[in-house]
């Protein structure tokens, strides 16, 4: 047992002097860079973005001009914001925007109103299959604007012609100009369903989502033509090509005659102002304009029936002379009397 115990014991110091060794290497070397991560940091908060502000206070509604921004550089990157000049000239704010505020996308005009020209309004229509040329319209697409109008109370005789020439469509169903869309001008949307031979195929759901509206870019001195014609009769939106530039010329035609006239005492300049776009618009127009052969036309002139024949036959008589005796004949339907006066 003595020599058991020596043994261990032994044993027992070499394993103390090795940790002893193992402890003082450890000790002994030099500690670890801790400069690596700093570095880092510091890299990271020296960073500069260059971003496209307000040179000036821009004014909400006024589209800006290349003066009106500058370009600078900034430890932050705000959210939407634009870092190259070109991409902010012509854009419209939507609220007033302080000098030295970034331009961010939120704050600028968006949407189809950007996409209409001077002097343009976009107008919804309602379309079908047949109304869109079998749903094959898309947005960005020219079409000429066909009407028809049926025989009725207001309307002598039905008629069809061209209502107004190469209107682009901003959008037709979910599709809308300028942005990608997944469906077609129907505004479906893509195939999900698969067949086992890895062909797309169409479930009934999607083949029902058809468009329902389009909305075209249409000149404001036309939006009251293409309202009354929308409301009265039915449409056609047929497809151009977009390089096709003929169009109609309406000084060829009768000026149709408008709800409002102008004041008598107008001078030459106001009487010029009354034939711009807007002024047109808002004097507005009748049915008989749009049909250019209708009852409501006609109704302008004397018309005679059983509750006012008095009034108007008694004027007719003395217009073609009464006789000497002081009396007027006076036509009821078919009956005469002579009525002294």
């Amino acid at each position: 047992m003595n020599n058991l115990t020596k043994i261990v014991a032994a044993i027992l110091v070499v394993a103390a002097l090795s940790l002893a060794f193992v402890a003082w290497w450890l000790g002994s070397r030099p500690p670890p860079p801790i400069s690596a991560a700093p570095t880092a940091v510091v890299a990271n908060t020296s960073k500069q973005y260059e971003v496209v502000v307000a040179a000036r206070a821009l004014a909400a509604g006024k589209a800006i001009a290349t003066d009106d921004i500058s370009l600078v550089t900034l430890p932050i990157n705000p959210a939407g914001a634009y870092s190259q000049a070109s991409s902010v000239v012509g854009k419209i704010p939507l609220i007033d925007i302080g000098a030295g505020t970034p331009i961010t996308e939120s704050g600028l005009a968006s949407g189809l109103a950007v996409k209409l020209a001077d002097g343009e309004r976009a107008v919804a229509i309602p379309v079908d299959e047949i109304v869109g040329a079998g749903n094959r319209v898309q947005a960005g697409d020219y079409v000429d604007v066909f009407f028809t109008l049926k025989q009725g109370q207001e309307i002598e005789k039905s008629q069809s012609r061209l209502l107004m020439s190469r209107l682009q469509v901003l959008s037709y169903g979910a599709a809308v100009i300028g942005t990608a869309t997944s469906g077609g001008g129907a505004g479906a949307i893509p195939n999900q369903q698969t067949s086992q031979s890895g062909q797309q195929v169409q479930s009934s759901q999607q083949a029902q989502q058809v468009a329902r509206t389009a909305v075209l870019a249409t000149p404001v001195a036309d939006v009251n033509r293409l309202l009354l014609a929308t409301q009265n009769g039915k449409l056609m939106l047929a497809l151009r090509n977009p390089g096709d530039a003929t169009a109609p010329d309406p000084a060829l035609f009768p000026v149709p005659t408008a709800v409002l006239a102008g004041k008598k005492d107008l001078t030459r300049d106001q009487q010029q102002a009354m034939k711009q776009p807007d002024n047109q618009a808002f004097a507005g127009m009748e049915m008989s304009g749009l049909t250019g052969d209708s009852k409501s036309a006609s109704s302008r002139k004397p018309y005679t029936n059983n509750a006012n024949s008095v009034a108007v036959q008694s004027g007719a008589a003395q217009n073609r002379g009464a006789n000497n005796s002081g009396t007027v004949e006076v036509i009821r339907g078919t009956q005469r009397e002579s009525v002294a006066f």
